[in-house]
């Protein structure tokens, strides 16, 4: 799947996302509220190789509109994702010392070594960088496959 995610204004963004069906969803959102966060689900579900978070289940065929909310019936792969990307941002934006990470998941069935934090935050630091980068009008393009 392709994402494409236009800076629409220094508030705004602009998620166009084509399925490998060629299938073409788009939505618009608010930067200060959505990026970094949908961010980090790309990053951990990526380096988890999780394929039943927010992006995986759009390249499935999912709309933005049934992810959304905690009313959608797709609550339980989300929240437990949920559960890694919150502390995984929280640890990239200083919230909480890396070192103590591990205190926020150890009560989920999955061991996260250190190798996968440290990839999430480098992938996160770089994508962000790059988004800093563009103008007002500019396309971040990511690729989603597992």
């Amino acid at each position: 799947m392709k994402i494409e995610i236009k800076k629409a204004t220094n508030h705004r963004c602009e998620y166009t996302i084509t399925r490998d069906d060629k299938s073409v969803e788009r939505i618009t959102l608010d930067t200060k509220t959505y990026l970094v966060h949908d961010i980090c689900h790309y990053a951990v579900e990526k380096n988890l190789k999780y394929s039943k978070g927010f992006w995986g289940m759009l390249s499935d065929g999912y709309s933005f509109s049934e992810l959304f909310g905690k009313k959608n019936p797709n609550t339980t792969e989300l929240r437990f994702i949920e559960q890694i990307v919150g502390p995984v941002q929280s640890v990239f934006l200083g919230n909480i010392p890396k070192q103590d990470f591990d205190l926020f998941v150890k009560h989920l069935d999955l061991t996260l070594t250190e190798d996968i934090l440290h990839a999430c935050l480098t992938e996160i630091e770089t994508i962000l960088k790059q988004w800093e980068q563009l103008s007002i009008g500019q396309r971040l393009t990511l690729e989603w496959r597992l």
